[in-house]
């Protein structure tokens, strides 16, 4: 069997996540005969939601991994061993956890829970100027050994680590990678750029059902609001975005106080069952939004205005060589804007398009035939009957 740098350099080549890398450090360890029952490593990340990643692996319960978000008890890791060697310039400590003389830090309390006897800590900087937040690795290990480690088994646990944190570090700027292309561009985007497609006017056509949303009167109350109109926005938006996951579709653009989404016809997906998907994300975002409605009372409301259109479309990259967008273009997109855009004049909060009427499961109403700006002919347009059903 390869020896355990030669297995850590594999995975760091080769390997997907760091909790796997970290349970097979952790059990060549044991098997070397060094006595753990605890390790613990965090990652901080940048991630809009999770501000740390921790990976804890106990000899009773294996590895459990946890995303800790920003809100989420900042004040646990001021009362950390690694927040102490931070603000007192250490990057390697090492305790045993029952000399009265040792500050008692809370984590102490799960190490001796484990039959832990002492903590030995561990910092490693990935500090740069262009990824600030992405600081470090920090690390602890746990013996259940009377006395603690022994000196050459601290010693063995150092020789491993630089290796162990490029490891991680490659792992992570992958994972990172991945979880801001997912966050900024969508999923399918996300993963279609990261294999490779991303030279300017490369793309293909497909075929989706597409969800244009809009907040009626936010211009005018942003006019007059401060920041805290942000905020609120925010959750407008997730109404809306949310439905859309949840109903196997995708977001393509935030557009201020709008947004784009589409629900690629596929093989496994056919259009009926597009639209029926694109049908049910626009009621749920509707319900939702007059939820959010409902948490600032005696604000104004901001009803939603929602577009369901069928078409083909050029999904793909366009814009400068330089700064590209993956997006969908094409005289459908233009299409369902420009439905979305009469739902004021025709005083409904939905607006279908034949071609997703047809599809449609819930019962209809027929709002006449109107000229689209930029269509040559006329279209036949529908709404959910009864309206007030569906009004946000």
């Amino acid at each position: 069997m390869a020896n355990l740098e030669d297995w850590i350099i594999e995975q760091g080549l080769r390997g997907t996540n760091v909790g796997s890398l970290l349970s097979g450090f952790t059990e060549r360890l044991v098997a070397e005969g060094i006595p753990l029952v605890r390790v613990y490593l965090a990652l901080p990340t940048v991630n809009p939601t999770i501000r740390v990643y921790t990976h804890v692996w106990t000899r009773s319960d294996g590895l459990m991994v946890e995303g800790v978000s920003h809100e989420r008890n900042a004040r646990a890791f001021d009362r950390s061993p690694f927040n102490h060697m931070m603000q007192t310039e250490q990057t390697r400590c090492y305790w045993l956890i029952d000399d009265p003389e040792v500050r008692p830090f809370d984590v102490f309390d799960d190490v001796r829970r484990q039959g832990g006897t002492d903590y030995l800590a561990r910092l490693f900087s990935f500090e740069n100027e262009s990824a600030p937040d992405l600081r470090g690795i920090g690390l602890s290990f746990s013996s259940d050994r009377p006395g603690g480690f022994r000196p050459e088994e601290v010693a063995r646990i150092d020789s491993l680590l630089p290796i162990l944190g490029l490891a991680a570090y490659r792992m992570t700027l992958f994972d990172l990678t991945v979880a801001m292309l997912d966050t900024y561009v969508g999923l399918s985007a996300g993963r279609r750029v990261l294999s490779g497609k991303i030279r300017r006017g490369f793309g293909t056509t497909i075929t989706a059902a597409l969800l244009f949303a809009d907040l009626r009167g936010f211009t005018s109350l942003a006019d007059t609001a401060g920041m805290d109109l942000i905020a609120r926005l925010d959750q407008h938006l997730e109404a809306m975005a949310e439905p859309v996951a949840e109903q196997g579709g995708e977001v393509l653009k935030f557009m201020g106080d709008g947004i784009l989404a589409a629900f690629p016809i596929t093989g496994e997906r056919s259009r009926e069952q597009a639209c029926a998907a694109a049908i049910r994300a626009a009621r749920t975002a509707l319900e939702r939004n007059r939820a959010v409605n409902a948490l600032h009372a005696g604000e104004p409301p901001l009803s939603l205005d929602v577009a369901l259109h069928c078409g083909d479309v050029f999904y793909g990259n366009i814009g400068a060589a330089g700064r590209l967008d993956f997006t969908v273009i094409g005289p459908a997109v233009n299409e369902v804007s420009r439905m979305e855009a009469l739902c004021n004049s025709l005083d409904c909060s939905v607006i279908l398009s034949e071609s997703v009427a047809s599809a449609s499961p819930a019962a209809l109403r027929s709002l006449g035939r109107h000229r689209l700006r930029g269509v040559a002919a006329e279209r036949e347009l529908f709404t959910f009957d009864p309206v007030s059903v569906w009004t946000a």
